[in-house]
């Protein structure tokens, strides 16, 4: 189920993140993998957090439990920490805070489809913004 929108501005450096949590709140098949991806999560969490499409192109996703990223933690109410940060998806790692998938899913409580995965900022060694598909 999506949250309730988020009024104002993000904190750029992602204070109030495990305070919103709306980005991971999305509908089945909204983030996948790549093969870093898959490198950095390793066997046990691949097997736990996601599901692979066996149609062509064959895409590993993240699972959703209802709307809601497997990852993300709701046990203390009010607060989505995630429970792979350090192995989050390239997909994840995109919606960095003010980007336009963040401020998109705070408008709307949820992650949405009408805007592209982009980078807010281009990332070190990076020719500029670069996009990504979910």
């Amino acid at each position: 189920m999506p949250l309730s929108p988020v009024d104002g501005v993000p904190d750029p450096g992602g204070g109030d993140c495990v305070d919103c949590g709306r980005c991971c709140h999305h509908g089945p098949s909204t983030v996948h993998l790549l093969e870093t991806d898959d490198a950095r999560m390793g066997p046990l969490l691949l097997a736990e957090y996601t599901v692979l499409d066996h149609r062509p192109p064959g895409w590993r996703f993240v699972k959703n439990t209802g709307e809601r990223c497997a990852a993300l933690d709701v046990s203390v109410p009010g607060q989505y920490p995630c429970a792979i940060y350090a192995q989050r998806p390239e997909d994840c790692r995109i919606v960095e805070p003010g980007s336009p998938a963040c401020l998109e899913a705070r408008r709307l409580g949820h992650l949405g489809g009408s805007v592209g995965f982009v980078r807010a900022q281009p990332q070190p060694g990076e020719p500029g913004e670069r996009e990504g598909s979910a």
